[in-house]
């Protein structure tokens, strides 16, 4: 799957790993597994990094009719719910931005969409200062 969804409760995480060609239908599929997590708490902060994106197959159009797809999706998050997306690259960054647009008035779902990863991970709060940082972290959880 072209998302990966784990959740870390203590450290108030849901962490998106996003890789290869990303379409509309995988993004949504990286919320409904969010939702549908057994440790979902709409209180955590969704964390993104789409460092390893090659491209993202989207219009406009399809972007809309995902976000309309996903209302029932979106009705999870009942108060602000904070998406931090790491997007390095020019083709992720754009399409983020354009779904920021779309997903924001129709939901409680608000976003940073950062270029730099020290950035995103601070505005996650998050310690590290790199996602291999983190991603060791997370596999060597200090006692």
């Amino acid at each position: 799957m072209p998302v990966d969804v784990s959740v870390h409760p203590a450290r108030r995480l849901a962490l998106f790993e996003m890789h290869g060609v990303i379409t509309v239908p995988d993004a949504i599929d990286g919320l409904r597994s969010f939702v549908e997590h057994p440790l979902f708490d709409p209180g955590l902060v969704m964390l993104t990094d789409a460092r390893h994106v090659d491209d993202v197959v989207a219009s406009f159009i399809g972007i809309v009719g995902g976000a309309h797809r996903s209302r029932a999706l979106f009705c999870n998050f009942r108060q602000e719910a904070h998406n931090v997306i790491y997007a390095p690259q020019d083709v992720a960054f754009g399409m983020a931005r354009v779904m920021q647009q779309v997903v924001e008035p129709l939901s409680y779902l608000r976003f940073d969409i950062l270029r730099d990863e020290t950035e995103a991970l601070a505005n996650a709060g998050q310690d590290e200062l790199s996602f291999d940082a983190l991603y060791a972290a997370l596999s060597h959880p200090a006692g």
